[in-house]
């Protein structure tokens, strides 16, 4: 009986000393939204919060934005043409950014992919995802949040929910939350819970709303610098926004599913095969 007590004590403290890499996939409604801004000043938020966070490059915009120097990305790793080490660029925020593939991220193999990006087990993952193939790319579809941004321009709106549409019926999503960039608060909440209403109506899913980032010259500003607003101007309203959108990431409920084969559980050391994370263990392909 006492050995039977140990070991369950035993397995409650693996249990909870177990780290588990939260990846977050931001996707944008339109080419517009900025989404490649929100992922950048995301990354650097969390980075400023003590968080240990890594950006896969997968829209092939955010390492020039940061005018970041690029030694080849994981498709190059994956091919043997050059080391792991040599593609992964540390930022002035300390934030690790990894260029996924400039050319077919959506050819990218995720269990050759994710290990690569969780090396020494990072806190966050921020995906910035690409436009290119499906809704998601077979590594964004591993994540466990997914943030769409959105702006509140109309065009946004309806890509928006052409885009949630889309997921929910690929992957048999039912939550979203949602980031509404260059809108007050007021207005940000206006969107969402229209948006929300006939997401809702006609697809039966959810949308939350994670945050907004107001319209801030100093984005722009920064953007002229090659670097976040978080970092450049840590006290202009966006930057606040950021931070803000940040501390409510780490809160996140954690998705945890059921072990499936593709799962980023079955990657990695004694985590492997317990959990299976992200929206690929929910696919509708497997319905």
């Amino acid at each position: 009986m006492v050995k039977l007590v140990l070991d369950q004590a035993e397995g409650l403290r693996r249990l909870v000393a177990r780290h588990t890499t939260r990846i977050v996939a931001v996707v944008g409604s339109a080419p517009e939204a900025g989404q490649t801004s929100v992922a950048l000043n995301l990354a650097s938020a969390l980075a400023h919060q003590g968080q240990d966070v890594v950006l896969a490059d997968e829209s092939g915009h955010a390492a020039p934005a940061l005018g970041l120097p690029l030694r080849g990305d994981i498709h190059d790793v994956i091919a043997g043409r050059v080391s792991s080490d040599m593609v992964r660029v540390q930022t002035r925020e300390n934030v690790v950014l990894v260029p996924v593939a400039h050319r077919h991220p959506e050819r990218i193999d995720p269990q050759r992919s994710l290990p690569l990006l969780t090396a020494g087990e990072p806190d966050v993952v921020i995906v910035d995802c690409t436009h290119a193939g499906g809704v998601l790319s077979p590594l964004a579809a591993h994540a466990h949040d997914v943030l769409v941004v959105l702006g509140r321009e109309p065009a946004t709106i309806t890509g928006a929910y052409s885009w949630i549409k889309q997921a929910h019926f690929e992957y048999a999503l039912a939550q979203f939350r949602v980031v509404v960039n260059r809108a007050e608060d007021m207005e940000a909440r206006v969107v969402c819970r229209n948006l929300a209403t006939t997401a809702s109506r006609y697809l039966a899913v959810s949308l939350e709303l994670a945050g907004h980032v107001p319209s801030d010259r100093q984005v722009m500003r920064a953007r002229q610098l090659t670097r976040t607003v978080v970092d450049a101007f840590p006290m202009a309203p966006a930057a606040v926004a950021y931070r803000q959108l940040a501390a409510q990431v780490t809160h996140w409920p954690l998705a945890i599913r059921e072990t499936g084969p593709s799962g980023i559980g079955d990657i990695g050391g004694d985590r492997g095969g317990e959990m299976a994370h992200g929206v690929s263990a929910m696919s509708a392909h497997t319905a």
